[in-house]
């Protein structure tokens, strides 16, 4: 397996499970039960992880979008 295959799964697994995620939360709250205000509620620690989430999948584009950049210049470089 090529590192640019690598590199596309860890990609597509970490923004499937980034949505996933983001599912999951959103069904919790939707779902009308008092999940956040018992004493072992996990959902600030979950918005916590959310935002850091959201702040890597910024990152997971960046260096796409870099990546293709940089290959539309070298291409445009020789010709």
């Amino acid at each position: 397996m090529s590192i640019r295959n690598v590199q596309i799964t860890i990609s597509i697994l970490f923004i499937l499970a980034y949505f996933a995620l983001i599912g999951s939360v959103l069904a919790i709250e939707v779902s009308g039960k008092p999940i956040g205000e018992s004493a072992n509620s996990l959902m600030g620690e979950l918005k916590i992880l959310i935002g850091v989430l959201t702040a890597a999948v910024a990152q997971v584009l960046n260096f796409w979008f870099n990546t293709l950049k940089e290959h539309g210049d070298k291409n445009a470089k020789e010709a």
